[in-house]
């Protein structure tokens, strides 16, 4: 088969939902427009921005990285090292390998040095790993961004990522969480630092393939606390359908962000008043100073609980 764009070479890389297969170096281009589509449609960034890129070893952040480092962009690679035996070992060494092959020392933020490394925290407060996960990594990511002068954070959600949740907010009905999930999470107040997902328009194998093509070493296992996660469920579900029905994925997630989509609000409404967070303007954390909607954030909540187990624990070892 020959590549759809040069017509000379032989493709390496066949979409089906695009009706085209590619030669290495033109998916290359294929796949940095689509990044830069994705960044263009939803005002995501500028060239004046400072990019905080959040990276975890695995395909989707480095490659994130990498193209944006490709199309000119002033970014740093932020590292959350969850404290995960063996795997986060691994992840760590991968983003500082990629990093130092591009001249770049990432910021690394260590959780067992912050007293909350996500095993031990699950086992303390009995909570889902991922949730707990999701809890600190945003607190970090805005609060390095926040103090590095970074004016957007952007991490490597891609296609598959965005349409399983998002069937997962639809089966359940989720309507705070569905007027929230967009690609774009705007700044606000003192401190909310801008969110992005930038490779909101490409898919899992996509990422993978441009990955493997450019040589990019990154972890392939993955996260040993995920493994129950309900996203890997409805990510199974979407490729069935997406095997059947090339393009799928694509049109329900862009008929989800149209504006005229009654389901969907605008990005400012995720700082719409809700039951937990109270919503509206955010205020100084009174335990850390970060932002948040209520008066305690959700990260110091979580590192109070923490600490309510371990001494909890520490007094009955001691009984």
């Amino acid at each position: 088969m020959k590549c759809k764009r040069c017509r000379r070479a032989g493709a390496a890389v066949e979409l089906p939902s695009h009706h085209a297969a590619f030669c290495p170096d033109c998916f290359f281009v294929f796949f940095r427009r689509q990044v830069k589509e994705g960044i263009r449609k939803l005002r995501l960034f500028s060239p004046e921005d400072r990019v905080l890129v959040c990276v975890s070893g695995g395909k989707d952040s480095l490659v994130l990285w990498d193209v944006l480092m490709e199309e000119g962009y002033e970014t740093e690679g932020l590292y959350i090292d969850l404290g995960i035996e063996g795997y986060s070992d691994r992840s760590k060494e991968k983003v500082l390998a990629y990093a130092a092959s591009r001249g770049k020392t990432p910021i690394v933020v260590e959780l067992s040095k912050e007293g909350i490394p996500i095993p031990e925290a699950a086992r303390c407060v009995r909570m889902q790993e991922c949730s707990i996960c999701g809890t600190v990594k945003r607190y970090f990511f805005n609060r390095v961004a926040a103090e590095g002068k970074f004016t957007v954070v952007a991490t490597g959600h891609n296609l598959d990522d965005e349409t399983a949740r998002l069937l997962g907010n639809l089966l359940h009905w989720q309507r705070d969480h569905l007027a929230r999930q967009h690609p774009f999470l705007p700044e606000a107040g003192e401190g909310l630092v801008r969110k992005v997902k930038p490779l909101w328009r490409v898919t899992e194998m996509e990422t993978a393939a441009y990955g493997f093509l450019k040589g990019i070493d990154y972890v392939t296992e993955e996260c040993p606390m995920s493994e129950d996660a309900t996203s890997l469920v409805y990510k199974e579900a979407l490729s069935r359908i997406e095997d059947k029905m090339p393009g799928t994925r694509i049109v329900f997630y862009q008929g989800f962000l149209d504006p005229s989509n009654p389901l969907r609000k605008s990005p400012e409404a995720a700082y719409e008043p809700d039951e937990e967070e109270g919503g509206g303007s955010p205020r100084a954390c009174a335990s850390c100073g970060a932002p948040t909607f209520a008066e305690t954030c959700s990260f110091c909540r979580l590192k109070e609980r923490v600490r309510k187990a371990r001494s909890l624990r520490a007094g009955r070892a001691s009984a």
